[in-house]
């Protein structure tokens, strides 16, 4: 496991930035890539890096990875002093009561909570056989005695968001990495890395990162950020969510370890067949796994990409994560590197001819 780059995917995982509020995880962004080009933001968070060996004038082949995760929103503060709050983004409903919380208050400090989970011993018989419940249901418990005290001694006010507590730990010994955020961070972290890898060489394409904003609330940073790049060609950077500790296995097109998952399609996208037969040649021929998927939902900012400037030929390279959408992923970090592997080869290996007949 190369030291640099866990210590870069620490960083993005442990990064406060649920959708609209990811300035920690574009603080974390830019330090990272302040050497490999010139580096731009938007209004909506969006960051630019733009290789120093761009000379425009050239076909430009966007990378792409969004910056935010999943979060929350709180709504307003309960008389008991817990806080209601809604979801930024779709969340693994199951995963979230007893989970720790940090939530920023109105003064920007983090706060410790939990999500209340009513304990077994306060439940009647009908409530513990119902296992069916709301969002909206639930509450972050940060301590307060009663609304007054968590509004006025802890400072929690409507607006302010709140994210799993989770921090970043890695097993060197097997290759595993485990965190929150992992969707997409560990995708920010792949676009970065390769980036990196592509620092002095030359192409025969103009390239673009892109770290998109709000992705997990529609995909609203990439919407601005295709008409400033105005792409010819990309690669979608991804948290896959991982289907091999539930599927059968003969059915199960994203496991941990089995190298980056390239999606056919999803709900959102159906992603260039030229271009998926072409990255699928050139992972062979690399001796680079990757596996291959056809999802009934889901979506990402590929479908975005894939219909803008009149149609652009895009791939999505999704990292492995177990669990995703919930406060505690699992992801490998051979399928990090294979990703970043993959997508350099892709970049090595488009030409103007290649693009021409996709």
């Amino acid at each position: 496991m190369d030291a640099n780059c866990e210590k870069l995917i620490r960083e993005l995982s442990d990064a406060f930035g649920p959708s609209g509020f990811e300035d920690e995880a574009v603080k974390v962004i830019r330090r990272w890539t302040e050497e490999l080009g010139t580096v731009s933001e938007d209004k909506l968070r969006n960051v630019f890096v733009y290789r120093k060996e761009n000379r425009g004038g050239r076909p430009v082949l966007m990378l792409d990875a969004h910056s935010d995760e999943v979060g929350m929103m709180i709504r307003a503060v309960r008389e008991n002093g817990t806080l209601a709050f809604l979801p930024l983004g779709g969340w693994n409903k199951p995963s979230l009561p007893g989970a720790k919380v940090l939530v920023r208050n109105a003064e920007g400090k983090l706060l410790p909570g939990v999500i209340a989970a009513k304990p077994v011993h306060f439940m009647s018989e009908a409530e513990r056989k119902n296992t069916s419940f709301e969002i909206t249901d639930l509450s972050i418990d940060i301590g307060a005695k009663n609304a007054e005290e968590a509004e006025n001694v802890f400072k929690a006010a409507p607006g302010e968001p709140a994210l799993p507590a989770t921090k970043f730990e890695s097993d060197a010994a097997h290759g595993l990495l485990f965190g929150k955020a992992f969707d997409c961070r560990i995708g920010c972290a792949a676009l970065i890395e390769t980036l990196r890898r592509l620092r002095g060489k030359e192409l025969p394409f103009d390239v673009v990162g892109v770290f998109s904003s709000q992705e997990e609330v529609g995909e609203r940073g990439v919407k601005v950020a295709v008409e400033r790049v105005k792409p010819d060609i990309a690669i979608c950077f991804e948290g896959a969510p991982a289907d091999d500790t539930f599927a059968e296995r003969r059915l199960s097109q994203t496991r941990v370890g089995g190298g980056p998952m390239l999606r056919y399609m999803d709900k959102s996208v159906i992603c260039s067949p030229r271009f998926m037969r072409f990255a699928i040649a050139e992972a062979k021929a690399a001796g680079i796994p990757v596996q291959c998927a056809v999802r009934e939902g889901g979506g990402n900012n590929g479908a975005v990409i894939n219909l803008s400037s009149g149609g652009v030929p895009v791939i999505v390279a999704g990292v492995p994560v177990r669990y995703i959408h919930s406060p505690n992923c699992i992801a490998s970090y051979p399928d990090f590197e294979n990703t970043v592997r993959l997508a350099v080869r892709l970049a090595e290996k488009l030409t103007a001819d290649v693009l021409e007949s996709f």
